[in-house]
């Protein structure tokens, strides 16, 4: 069985669907975590997800996984901003996030631990905070999602092209903003 007819099976085989819970949920909880930073949270809307996905699938009229997929992140991402805007705790799990120094990192990124251990996570915590949600979406989509630009803008509702441009954008922002820290970090020559 192809892959996309796992999808197509899951509308009305139990063993499909947990065939495809299995296979995304590492990605979806990785993804949640990138956003809302603490692992009950980021679970309690996975558990969301995957409970909308059951509910809705047999409706579901994708026919291959990266309809699937594409549709399963826009049901996560949802489910994130739906908690952000419903909870007052944001701020507090931003600032819970940058306290304990953690942050879920994108398996590709392993190799190049050392840089990320090397980051100032409070002030990248502080830095992503300030982004507007639509920026955060895509940032996180992109990151710890491992989404490709086409598969980003399918959740967002934008083209590819202005999924770049916002992506490039906010990561302009986020150096200027890093470049600007270090710069007011530096004492002239000849001053104590």
């Amino acid at each position: 069985m192809t892959d996309d007819d796992l999808v197509v099976r899951a509308r009305s085989d139990r063993e499909a669907l947990a065939a495809l819970y299995d296979r995304y949920y590492p990605p979806i909880l990785r993804y949640c975590l990138g956003r809302l930073f603490v692992r009950d949270v980021a679970e309690d809307v996975v558990a969301d997800v995957f409970l909308h996905v059951a509910k809705y699938l047999p409706g579901f009229d994708g026919t291959t996984e990266t309809d699937f997929r594409r549709w399963l992140f826009r049901i996560a991402s949802n489910g994130v901003n739906a908690h952000l805007r419903h909870t007052r705790r944001r701020q507090e799990l931003w600032e819970a996030a940058a306290r304990s120094r953690r942050l879920p990192i994108p398996e590709r990124a392993s190799a190049a631990m050392p840089m990320f251990e090397a980051l100032d996570w409070p002030a990248v915590y502080q830095a992503i905070l300030e982004l507007e949600p639509r920026d955060q979406t895509i940032l996180t989509l992109r990151f710890f999602g491992d989404l490709a630009h086409d598969e980003i803008a399918a959740i967002v509702g934008a083209t590819a092209g202005a999924v770049r441009t916002a992506l490039s954008r906010t990561l302009d922002r986020l150096r200027a903003r890093f470049a600007a820290d270090k710069e007011t970090d530096v004492v002239p020559q000849g001053q104590p």
